[in-house]
């Protein structure tokens, strides 16, 4: 797809004539195949080589460029520009806010292009954490089926086999360099260099001038006006939020004394927390209650058929009581007289039951109920991180915040400006055939989308260098993935069969082996009519597993991974052997 548009650019590397050349073009090399090793995740091992090596091509070729990693501390200067890192090239500067899926991924793969001699940028990574959130495997830190080096490896050590740099600071705006000096936000800040396209400004005081920019901020949790959320919920978005349920997790447990934990939410995000839940609380001492609440009907509305029955199954297998149909009101302090443990997270939950009455949700007059919880999580919404900052990003948004870009990522109205992931949306392409009747694409907030979107934003960015032709954006729905336990998930092929087909497979020698395997064959699978096919069981775990091993964002990641993922399995095997179990 990009990987062979990218392989077939006419870009060669020019040919080499005189002997200082041929010095040079051999220097060059030597870099790249000591960089290479890097990103093979071979360092660790030749070590003291590979060190050696890097220096004496450093010797013969000039400074070797580093991945710079800027901490902007509070009490930092104030207005002033953060500090160049080294780089070579021609000195175009590209800032990307963000280091998510979208903003990562772009970034490496901008890096990764190949580049005429003396245009590769200086790009910069900015993000407020130091780690990286592997997203889809929050829920295995919880259950304990994945370590946080795992699902949230650091930013510096992922980005050390770059020559980028990455600076760990809030973004507090934008400036374009045509509004700078008519922003009233950035009159606190110096004007930016006379040939920027325009400066970041950071919550220290400090500002970045980019030449080109890609915002790839993600999401944030919506309390969806519902009152209490934000100071008794606690949200399931980040890496500080996931340690923080598995530690008042590990409370309840050790307490002896029972509990209530209620997750709010049917989605794909609350079924798989309650399914990490009810794993990890089955079995424990007290009376551990874990409960899903979503305004549904059934949980994961508008998913395939395939994976609502095989939720539905897992989470009555694992103890979790699914309540549909009601509405979360508020959020409040705990009642005094209910019996609950002392935990900070107590609260109570009112909520109210959901009718049906031509095609709207109504609160039924019955008015709202409570229920006691130790610990509420939320997961019932969220929105682009761009709505509550909307002054300090002076682009075209829409009513959810969301910042509007052309078919190719570019923002509207800008010519350096892309923006990708939840805090984007995009017009659709002329013979797009995703959502053709709407004024704007309205795509899946998934890191599936997120991946695809960094290939095609790394290379647009490359060809507006360039002066090439922008890309339209193409989504390829590659199916859906969800966990349902360490060893148990559900995986949405992107197929559908006939209905006859299905049949005939169903009623023949090979029905019962497909099912016994865990290949559902039947229900929707979309608008096309046609059956679904999902994967569920070991299967389908060994699967999803497999696809994120994939996607982890460098080779030394995916080594470090995969041997993890080893390690655990064979402790569990032997632990099975010996008859201890391996239970948590």
């Amino acid at each position: 797809m990009l990987r062979s548009a990218a392989s077939s650019s006419p870009i060669r590397t020019p040919a080499v004539t005189r002997p200082s050349e041929v010095v040079m073009y051999m220097n060059i090399e030597g870099s790249r195949k000591m960089i290479h090793i890097h990103r093979l995740g071979l360092s660790r091992i030749l070590g003291g080589w590979v060190n050696a090596g890097v220096s004496s091509t450093a010797r013969s070729s000039g400074p070797v460029v580093r991945a710079v990693t800027t901490h902007l501390a509070p009490g930092a200067a104030t207005n002033a520009f953060a500090s160049e890192a080294p780089h070579t090239g021609s000195g175009t500067r590209v800032v990307v806010l963000g280091g998510g899926f979208g903003g990562l991924y772009a970034a490496i793969r901008l890096d990764q292009l190949m580049w005429p001699r003396g245009k590769k940028p200086q790009i910069t990574l900015v993000d407020q954490s130091d780690r990286f959130l592997f997203k889809p495997l929050l829920y295995e830190l919880v259950s304990g089926a994945a370590t946080p080096e795992e699902v949230a490896p650091s930013l510096s050590q992922l980005l050390a086999p770059y020559p980028m740099r990455f600076v760990q600071a809030q973004v507090t705006g934008v400036h374009p360099a045509s509004a700078a000096s008519h922003d009233a936000v950035g009159e606190a800040q110096q004007p930016p260099p006379s040939d920027a396209a325009g400066y970041v400004a950071l919550s220290d005081g400090t500002s970045l001038p980019y030449d080109y920019l890609l915002v790839a901020l993600g999401s944030q949790p919506d309390s969806r006006g519902v009152s209490g959320v934000r100071e008794w919920a606690v949200s399931f978005n980040t890496f500080e939020d996931a340690m923080r349920v598995k530690g008042t997790l590990d409370l309840l447990a050790d307490s002896g004394a029972g509990g209530s934990v209620v997750v709010v939410g049917g989605g794909y995000a609350g079924v798989e927390l309650a399914a990490a839940l009810g794993e990890r609380l089955r079995g424990r001492a007290g009376a551990l209650t874990v409960r899903l609440l979503t305004p549904g009907p059934d949980i994961l509305e508008g998913s395939p058929e395939g994976q609502r029955a095989a939720a539905n199954k897992a989470l009555a297998d694992l103890g979790v009581a699914v309540v549909t149909g009601v509405r979360v009101e508020a959020l409040g302090p705990p009642d005094a007289n209910a019996s609950l443990t002392a935990l900070p997270t107590a609260c109570t939950v009112s909520y109210s039951s959901v009718t049906a009455a031509a095609g709207d949700q109504n609160i039924d007059a019955q008015g709202p109920r409570q229920l006691t919880a130790d610990l509420v999580i939320w997961t019932a919404g969220n929105s682009p991180t761009t709505r509550d900052a909307r002054e300090g990003f002076p682009f075209p948004i829409n009513a959810r915040g969301a910042i509007e870009t052309e078919p190719s990522l570019r923002v509207q109205g800008s010519d350096v400006v892309f923006a990708l992931g939840d805090v984007a949306v995009a017009a659709p392409a002329s013979s797009a055939s995703v959502c053709d009747q709407h004024p704007s694409q309205t795509l899946p907030a998934t890191a599936q989308v997120a991946f695809q979107q960094a290939d095609y934003a790394a290379w647009n960015i490359w060809a507006a260098i360039n002066g090439r032709p922008l890309l339209p954006f193409r989504y390829q729905h590659l199916g859906s993935m969800m966990s349902l336990g360490q060893v148990n998930a559900a995986v949405a092929l992107p197929v559908e069969l006939p209905p006859p087909l299905t049949d005939a497979v169903r009623s023949s020698p090979l029905g019962p082996l497909l099912s016994a395997a865990g290949v559902r064959l039947g229900g929707s699978a979309g608008a096309g009519g046609g059956a679904g096919v999902t994967l569920e069981g070991p299967l389908a775990a060994l699967l999803r597993r497999s696809a994120y091993l994939y996607r982890q964002p460098t080779n030394e990641q995916r080594i470090s991974v995969a041997t993890s993922w080893l390690r655990m399995g064979l402790e569990a095997a032997a632990a099975l052997a010996g008859g201890r179990g391996t239970g948590r």
